[in-house]
């Protein structure tokens, strides 16, 4: 039984370091949890996602070129590694009770960063697009803007909508 692998039956053949090992196949879980029914979707749809993105050759090459970068084995895992994390938020205030604001998903690029400011009767919505640098997003609120309350909208290459809250 030299180099076999695969199933056959309810039996699975795998080889390591040269030698050939059987086991039985694995069952599937028979309750799943409600965290882990979400969690499957989620890869699912970054799976579906992830084979559609990579049909257009420049998204292919991009994702090939962070593949690289982060050793990660092939385009469609970086794609769905992109796909699964989420952007993060980091705000600094300053002297003048300003506050400094960085969005950014790590290794990988935002499409589009909107900071959603409450207006002053508050029965509306007032929107304003962020500032791209160097793959960081960066704006800056006054005091004022920051007591309104404010939401910060990302959208990401894989073209989902995150709402942060500072």
């Amino acid at each position: 039984m030299d180099g076999l692998s695969g199933m056959l039956g309810g039996l699975v053949f795998k080889n390591l370091r040269g030698k050939t090992f059987v086991s039985k196949s694995p069952q599937p879980p028979q309750r799943q949890s409600v965290q882990q029914k979400a969690n499957r979707s989620k890869f699912r749809d970054a799976s579906e996602w992830a084979k559609k993105i990579l049909l257009d050759a420049d998204k292919k090459m991009y994702y090939q070129k962070k593949a690289k970068k982060l050793k990660l084995p092939n385009a469609y895992t970086a794609a769905i590694t992109d796909y699964m994390r989420k952007p993060k938020l980091t705000s600094f205030t300053n002297y003048d009770k300003s506050v400094t604001c960085y969005v950014e998903k790590k290794n990988f690029a935002l499409k589009k960063v909107e900071v959603v400011l409450r207006n002053e009767t508050n029965d509306g919505k007032e929107v304003q697009p962020a500032a791209a640098s160097a793959g960081e997003w960066m704006f800056k609120l006054t005091k004022e803007e920051m007591d309104r309350g404010i939401g910060v909208r990302v959208t990401d290459e894989a073209g989902r909508s995150v709402d942060l809250r500072l």
